[in-house]
């Protein structure tokens, strides 16, 4: 058993770096099938409201197109509540059903379920909330074997989704240039769809007492490409119409200075004269002068080359 859920975290670690974004939840049921044995499956996660808001919606191996218009059309029926309800009221745990003894085989069947375990879990911090369902045909029940192993495997599934689709999104390549511990993906009404820990800690660094599922309102600066406040910054990247990776550090000493500021301090940390930085920014030569006098003030520092170091530590240049 522990061999076996050994074996499976290690698959879903590397499938975490490797899998394609696109095809990464059918891998993830692929190497769950090592673990559990079960025919099809179910993965959905967004944000909990009525009705609920989904940020995705994945079936491995049934027809969403079949599926969703059946749900729709039960979801309201008194078993469907019950049994979805006691899901979620044991967040954490999964739960295994009958579709016949639970009273949800005339939702089931058409499916070709007889059994299923599900597990629901709530991230209290972001305000989101992730299901999954391995359903099985035919008599044979999950054991509490099962149960246990589908429970430990779980969290670490969602991780591995995460970090696949945050190294996705920043298009960087994963060992030679790995993502900031603080990372997020955030859509463009400050919803956070995936964050990692490091994340959370630097926004209530700033702000004690967030909770998601949406930054802070003075945070949803997407548009704008950045963020800095008075213990942190952040920059957005625009993955598509909707969703832009969110990195967030602690606010440096850089953070002070204006966008022409750190203008300046580029060309002045590469040796350039005020003459020469003038010419290249096309200002004048006094205007120069007083950026560099400003930089220097902000920076603390006495010595061009003091900026330089500087530039080149916080990642400037």
């Amino acid at each position: 058993m522990i061999l076996r859920l050994s074996h499976t975290l290690r698959e879903l670690q590397r499938l975490s770096r490797e899998a394609p974004e696109a095809t990464f939840q059918d891998d993830a049921f692929e190497a769950m099938k090592e673990l559990i044995r079960f025919d099809t499956g179910f993965w959905g996660g967004g944000i909990p409201s009525e009705p609920a808001v989904m940020h995705y919606v994945h079936l491995f191996r049934i027809s969403l197109a079949e599926m969703h218009p059946a749900f729709e059309k039960a979801k309201s029926h008194p078993k469907m509540i019950e049994s979805v309800a006691r899901a979620a009221n044991n967040a954490g745990r999964a739960q295994i059903f009958n579709t016949k003894e639970a009273g949800i085989d005339f939702f089931y069947k058409p499916f070709d379920v007889d059994q299923l375990i599900s597990i629901y879990l709530h991230d209290t911090d972001l305000g989101l909330y992730h299901v999954l369902s391995l359903y099985r045909s035919g008599e044979e029940h999950f054991t509490e074997q099962e149960r246990l192993l589908f429970e430990s495997a779980v969290p670490h599934l969602l991780d591995a989704y995460r970090e696949n689709q945050l190294q996705h999104i920043s298009s960087s390549n994963w060992d030679s240039c790995p993502l900031s511990p603080a990372a997020a993906l955030v859509d463009w009404e400050g919803v956070v769809h995936f964050a990692r820990p490091a994340f959370v800690e630097l926004i209530r660094s700033e702000y004690p007492d967030w909770h998601g599922p949406k930054v802070p309102e003075a945070m949803r600066r997407m548009k704008e490409g950045s963020f800095i406040g008075k213990a942190v910054a952040a920059s957005f990247t625009q993955k598509n119409d909707s969703l832009y990776l969110m990195v967030m550090r602690k606010k440096g000493l850089l953070d002070e200075l204006s966008a022409r500021e750190l203008e300046v301090a580029k060309q002045l940390a590469r040796g350039l004269s005020h003459k020469d930085i003038a010419s290249h920014l096309a200002i004048t030569p006094a205007t120069a002068r007083n950026h560099v006098a400003s930089i220097l003030a902000k920076l603390g520092c006495n010595k061009t080359v003091q900026v330089a170091t500087m530039l080149q530590n916080e990642g400037g240049l």
